[in-house]
């Protein structure tokens, strides 16, 4: 059998497919510019409310934020401005309501800004900016109410990038929140110097005590009784052979606050000299004290923003 094989061939008048290239597309700062916000000390407005004696007080009200510019196609020299914007929300009793509307309220405009630069904000100016949109019924800003900030970047050559707009996912804006806070007078890190010491204090005393020794000494919430504060070391280093740790009680209808546990073998006093908001004054003495001068005055110092309590009295069970 013979096989008859064509040849098949495309017409050439056949429109040839043209491959369309798109046009090229020129990266600027605009695609990947980006603000970095690193905030200095606390990052969040604070309302302190004291366990212990029960006063309510604001804690931190300003805040400020290294902000950094970054891009690959562009330095802080090719910007002419950036404008901050800012939104909040207010917690209400059924949700939270978003307020500023779509454009938010102009918070400031930094003009020409460096690599890295500072942005402040305010508890008062906060709350000036959103006095007439707050729903719930108040006279300043409360714990709980969250903001907002987002940015329109003005390059010198005229191009714009509005985070508002142009942004989504992460780094498209930056938040903080008035956070509240629980602290108490007799929880904390506390430092002391001694003023006075007594000469078998510099003797027997476990860390060498001498005029003008400081130390730091710890007071804890006790885990099993929230009435009770630990002492990590009721001498401030100057008993013999280790800490002596104690244990303490607060009234605060009455100002008093009790030893209720001093290490029995030692069994540390201490005594009222005075009390200032920064610098409580203690004579310190044990049950040595007769027979081996063991004594000695002992300034805490706190640098926490919380005061000693005025009018404080120390007794002992």
């Amino acid at each position: 059998m013979l096989l008859l094989c064509i040849p098949v061939f495309n017409s050439c008048e056949e429109d040839q497919l043209e491959v369309v290239q798109p046009p090229a597309y020129n990266l600027t700062w605009v695609d990947d510019a980006e603000l970095l916000f690193n905030p200095e000390n606390e990052g969040n407005i604070i309302y302190n409310v004291n366990k212990s004696t029960g006063d309510e007080f604001w804690a931190t009200t300003d805040l400020t934020f290294n902000v950094s510019f970054t891009s690959e196609e562009a330095t802080a020299l090719d910007i002419a401005q950036i404008d901050f914007y800012i939104y909040a929300e207010e917690r209400t009793e059924e949700s939270y309501n978003y307020i500023g509307g779509d454009e938010g309220q102009l918070l400031t405009s930094i003009s020409n800004p460096s690599e890295t630069f500072q942005l402040t904000v305010s508890k008062d100016q906060l709350y000036q900016l959103f006095a007439s949109e707050f729903t719930t019924s108040r006279s300043d800003l409360v714990p709980g109410d969250l903001f907002e900030i987002k940015w329109v970047i003005t390059g010198k050559e005229g191009n714009v990038y509005d985070s508002r707009t142009e942004c989504s996912g992460f780094n498209c804006s930056f938040g903080f929140l008035v956070e509240q806070q629980i602290v108490d007078t007799w929880v904390g890190e506390f430092e002391y110097t001694w003023t006075e010491v007594g000469p078998g204090t510099v003797t027997y005393s476990y860390t060498g005590i001498n005029v003008g020794s400081t130390g730091t000494v710890v007071f804890s919430q006790d885990t099993n009784d929230e009435s009770r504060y630990n002492v990590a070391d009721m001498s401030f280093g100057g008993a013999y052979g280790g800490p002596r740790d104690g244990a303490l009680t607060y009234d605060v209808d009455t100002q008093t606050l009790t030893i209720v546990y001093a290490e029995s073998y030692y069994n540390s006093v201490w005594e009222l000299e005075s009390v200032t908001d920064e610098v409580l004054t203690l004579n310190w003495t044990n049950n040595f004290t007769a027979a081996y001068s063991e004594y000695g005055t002992i300034e805490l110092r706190r640098s926490d923003g919380l005061s000693w309590p005025e009018g404080l009295k120390i007794v002992k069970l």
